[in-house]
């Protein structure tokens, strides 16, 4: 039915660290990170450490991963190049990802500039985090997910905690608050 159509389309706060605790310690940061966030997992997995700003508490987004072919491009949409103002939660995840990377490149001999990335300091894969967060979701929470799902998971917290329409649509970059309604 439709109704359960949109439960699927997102989790509930308990959900959240249901998976998040359930997740490899190599994706617990960008599964995190999505949900605290609400970027597209393109988004998210073309960030450079620059596009990290902890001195103005703020992520620019200005790039997406075209997963398809493997590349870096324009966002989705004009709306899409946007600046997201970090609460506190995200701004000390930030801050605990950006130091755990400097002891990872210092550790491997790597160098590098992606916010997440793997062993060999490539961008980290976008497949290998699709099906690991697949099969976990499957496993904890009964259902599988995709990293859309987070996004959704994100916007919903949002309007739970009172933010209106315009200002979810505005994070998400969002051309209007119908999408975001919908």
């Amino acid at each position: 039915t439709k109704r359960e159509k949109v439960v699927d389309k997102f989790l509930e706060a308990s959900e959240c660290e249901t998976l998040i605790d359930a997740m490899p310690e190599q994706w617990k940061d960008l599964t995190r990170f999505l949900i605290l966030s609400g970027l597209r997992i393109g988004e998210a997995l073309a960030l450079n450490e620059s596009d990290i700003d902890l001195v103005n508490r703020e992520i620019t987004v200005n790039k997406t991963l075209d997963l398809v072919n493997g590349i870096v491009t324009d966002t989705k949409t004009l709306a899409s190049t946007r600046v997201i103002d970090m609460q506190p939660e995200l701004y000390a995840l930030s801050r605990a990802v950006l130091a755990s990377n400097r002891r990872k490149r210092k550790i491997l001999y790597i160098h590098g500039a992606y916010m997440f990335f793997d062993l060999t300091g490539s961008r980290a894969p976008y497949d290998a985090f699709r099906k690991c967060l697949r099969e976990n979701s499957e496993r904890v929470l009964g259902r599988k997910i995709t990293p859309h799902t987070l996004r959704h998971t994100h916007a919903s917290l949002l309007a739970e905690s009172g933010f209106d329409y315009e200002e979810i649509a505005r994070r998400l970059g969002h051309e209007d608050s119908r999408i975001t309604k919908e």
